[in-house]
């Protein structure tokens, strides 16, 4: 289990000048993300100047460099103090919402997380509060997942309204399209990173979380029934450690029937927990095994099943530029050859969000659910089945209001 992963990371200046010009380095420096300093709070005017110097005040920009938005947070960094409440990348985040999370940074690390730009714009002098008022609450459906979870053989999609915490299901209707939805738990404002498979090996659909406040990994078993509050049973712990891990995503990479749990660690290393059953007594995942290197730049990983009709789960994910990915499945937990030559798929997908990936149709071809919608709002729910050839058909709307 992921006891020994990192939970902070850094930023950097994109332009790289005065640290690099003063022979400083950084990267033997570990910083706590509950440590504090005296100034922890910089007005929108200094933030404005730390951004013209971090990238020229562009707060949507995206060089490239593996650092994003106007004042210039890695991916890493944004996951760990909680930026994927607003979006995937920082740079797709409002400008206020990058304040935000550059709040907590400053909180966390001081102004050295901005080594060229930070104290010298006035980051540790100006303590001013940038947003006094309460700020927006987060809007929509997120930490989307799905599983059949009322066990009629259709995927259905579970998600948190982020304004009032509430767990809904959206029972499937095997056609791409969703029901009603229902109500199955309450409080999951303090729970992320939501993944659903049999990770209990009774046949029913569970659910596997995150609690925020302790980075303790829980799975809520599922009963094979919808029936409101009581869907899912009373959760047992089954890690601890895992708050700097993200991107959970439910697969079986070694066809055992048994699902895998894949995981993303802030260095960039992304890992599998192989799947064993059980709950009571006995962890449902076994020691990890290393499958991949250098997707702390990737984003949205989800499982659709089977894209390509080779009878092997396939893995999907977004990177900075918009462009869908395709991992394909090797059918064995192999180390880094768990996963075969990645091919794209897809363009454009830097305005799509909540990726989930299930046979949403029930035609044996892995489908995907995506949400559009602006920084800050809510949109529209899209279903994209599967063409059984690596990729997607022509999506269709299924939902507003995601």
């Amino acid at each position: 289990m992921p006891k020994n992963a990192l939970t902070t990371t850094r930023t950097k200046a994109r332009r790289g000048r005065s640290a690099a010009a003063a022979g400083v380095t950084l990267a033997g420096l570990v910083f706590s993300l509950v440590s504090t300093h005296s100034a922890d709070a910089a007005s929108v005017a200094t933030w404005d100047k730390v951004a013209q110097c971090e990238s020229s005040g562009d707060w949507s920009i995206n060089t490239g460099n593996g650092y994003f938005g106007g004042v210039q947070i890695s991916l890493d960094t944004w996951n760990a103090y909680g930026g994927r409440q607003y979006a995937s990348y920082p740079n797709q985040a409002t400008k206020q919402q990058q304040i935000l999370i550059a709040e907590k940074i400053l909180a966390g690390q001081g102004p050295v997380a901005w080594p060229n730009c930070g104290r010298v714009n006035g980051l540790g002098t100006d303590t001013a509060d940038p947003y006094p008022a309460t700020p927006p609450a987060p809007v929509g459906m997120v930490q989307l997942t799905a599983a059949d979870f009322t066990g009629d053989g259709k995927a259905d999609l579970v998600g948190i309204e982020a304004a009032t915490g509430k767990l809904w299901l959206y029972p499937g209707t095997g056609n791409g399209t969703l029901g009603e939805r229902v109500q199955i738990g309450s409080g999951w404002g303090g729970m992320s990173k939501l993944a659903a498979a049999d990770f209990t090996g009774d046949g029913k659909a569970d659910l596997v979380t995150v609690e925020n406040a302790t980075g303790n990994l829980y799975v809520y078993p599922g009963t094979g029934t919808l029936n409101g509050m009581n869907t899912l049973g009373a959760r047992t712990q089954i890690g601890s450690g895992w708050s700097a891990m993200r991107d959970l995503t439910a697969i079986d990479v070694n066809q055992d029937h048994t699902p895998d749990l894949l995981a993303v660690d802030p260095s960039g290393a992304l890992w599998a927990y192989p799947g064993t059953g059980t709950l009571n007594g006995t962890a449902t995942l076994g020691n990890r095994v290393q499958i991949g290197s250098g997707w702390g730049s990737m984003a949205e990983l989800t499982s659709p099943g089977d894209l390509d009709g080779d009878g092997k789960a396939d893995l999907v994910a977004v990177d900075p530029a918009g462009a869908l990915w395709k991992y394909s499945g090797t059918g064995a937990l192999n180390g880094m050859n768990t996963l075969g030559a990645r091919s794209q798929i897809g363009s454009g997908w830097n305005s799509m969000r909540q990726l989930v990936g299930a046979d949403f149709n029930g035609d044996g071809k892995g489908d995907l659910d995506a949400v559009q919608a602006p920084t800050g709002s809510t949109g529209g729910l899209f279903f994209y089945p599967g063409n059984g050839n690596g990729g997607f058909a022509d999506r269709a709307q299924i939902g507003t209001g995601w």
